[in-house]
């Protein structure tokens, strides 16, 4: 019945605007955007369709409603990322066909231990130090195999809160790393280079690092805390037969084989272009993530098992095995979030919350990281900075402060969507593997996001103007 209800809701503020006049500011593609919106939100939480069939409705009901045409409605179901996790996704199967997961998973625990805690900060910890280097997407698609692959070693299928906090902690620590470095995820770069085009206002690599990087691990331990002791109530025992059992399946993998190595050759080749990609730009200009992406997974379809007369390493089986429902998933998301951003719903918001210059700075700062991070959770990260950094830098001049500071705190907080599966890409991809009820993903998320929110209002305001190497503040 509450399922029934929240559609209900859903589709009678959709037809509401079809019939009615939209808001002061708001155009009319804007107000039937909006409804879209609206709707397809209570759809997801509701889960009354299947998400992939959620995610598909932009394009019949944007062209319907008048919110934009079939062309740029289906645009984004191709968009780049897409292909950049689909490669991702190749690369994966490849790990799981040939048992090189189970190998890393081996290699973790030894690492991490045996009691459940550390393995869950061991996984948190490794998906948020490769986030600062690698696309978040493909960090979550390298590490969504390995948890499986340990969640199946030690017969936990039937331990839901071990499991679900397992895999929550791939994608919180792919979306928590990636706010330490410029690289490490788009909205950083968005403002580095939005503060040397309009401000003449350069951020180094080393700065930023020095600024966000203490901020990011704070954030990770606050994930650990709250997965393993609250949310999931993780006890302090230990996995299964933990120490005997990772001794014996230690013995009983072996050696590497030919075709684990090959795949583990790929991988590594995979990650170290994505980190050095910024070396090749000029050299080899037309090379983006997607495309390695792509690169390494279509490697895999040629390179053979061990002979040249052996079979590949990945056939048409992996094809059809990949998660084809959530790379709509995320097509719909983009799709939603491009029709947010052209038709003027995001600029109409933003234009809210420039009524804000005549409050107290950290008032003013809590205001908008708590926007963010809610407007982040149905929209792209990218999408979202972009439109909100240029009113941002114009409120912080507006009462004396470096542009940068209220910018700083747009794009730490657009890294903070941990509630929603179509808010991230390792969001996700983590709930594509069917073992994350809905309910629990959100009951989660909206801790983090009350965590992620003080801690950056905080952050922005009392403790990152005070961090040599960038300067935060202009008093």
């Amino acid at each position: 019945m509450v399922r029934l209800v929240l559609a209900a809701v859903g589709f009678a503020f959709w037809i509401c605007t079809l019939h009615s006049n939209p808001p002061e500011g708001l155009s009319d593609p804007g107000w039937r955007t909006l409804g879209v919106a609206v709707l397809m939100g209570t759809l997801w939480i509701s889960e009354l369709f299947p998400f992939a069939v959620t995610a598909l409705f932009p394009i019949v009901l944007f062209p319907a409603s008048g919110a934009g045409d079939i062309q740029t409605a289906t645009a984004p179901y191709a968009n780049p990322v897409i292909f950049l996790f689909l490669g991702g996704i190749f690369i994966a199967l490849a790990m799981e066909s040939t048992g090189l997961h189970r190998r890393i998973s081996l290699a973790i625990i030894s690492c991490a231990g045996v009691r459940k805690r550390a393995v869950i900060g061991g996984f948190l910890a490794s998906s948020g130090f490769l986030s600062m280097w690698v696309n978040n997407t493909a960090v979550a698609v390298m590490m969504l195999p390995i948890a499986i692959s340990v969640i199946a070693l030690f017969q936990i299928e039937d331990e839901a809160p071990f499991a679900c906090a397992l895999l929550l902690s791939i994608a919180y620590g792919a979306n928590i790393g990636g706010m330490a470095t410029l690289v490490g995820t788009p909205p950083n770069a968005i403002l580095a280079g939005f503060m040397e085009e309009s401000h003449g206002v350069r951020i180094s690599f080393t700065g930023w690092l020095l600024m966000a990087g203490p901020l990011s691990l704070i954030l990770l331990f606050l994930s650990w805390l709250y997965l393993t002791r609250i949310g999931f109530g993780i006890g302090k025992g230990e996995l299964p037969s933990g120490r005997d059992l990772i001794f014996t399946e230690s013995k009983k993998i072996g050696q590497m084989s030919s075709a684990e190595k090959r795949v583990a050759f790929v991988f590594t080749g995979t990650a170290l272009l994505w980190i050095l990609r910024g070396t090749f730009t000029e050299a080899i200009p037309w090379l983006s993530d997607p495309g390695i992406a792509m690169l390494g997974g279509l490697l895999l379809f040629v390179l053979p098992e061990s002979k040249l007369d052996s079979p590949r390493i990945l056939d048409l089986h992996a094809i059809r095995k990949a998660p084809w429902d959530v790379l709509i998933l995320i097509g719909g998301g983009l799709s939603l979030a491009n029709g947010i951003q052209t038709n003027g719903v995001a600029a109409w918001i933003v234009g809210h919350a420039s009524k804000m210059d005549t409050l107290p700075i950290p008032l003013i700062v809590s205001g908008i990281v708590l926007l963010i991070v809610l407007l982040t959770e149905i929209t792209s990260n990218s999408a979202t900075t972009s439109t909100f950094l240029p009113i941002v830098a114009s409120i912080a001049v507006g009462f004396g402060e470096n542009p940068l500071f209220l910018g700083a705190a747009v794009a730490l907080a657009s890294s903070c969507a941990f509630m929603m599966p179509v808010a991230t890409p390792p969001n996700a991809i983590v709930f594509g593997s069917g073992r994350i009820p809905l309910v629990k993903m959100m009951q989660t998320g909206v801790a983090l996001n009350i965590i992620s929110w003080t801690l950056i209002t905080a952050w922005i305001v009392w403790i990152a103007p005070r961090i040599p190497g960038i300067s935060l503040s202009s008093n």
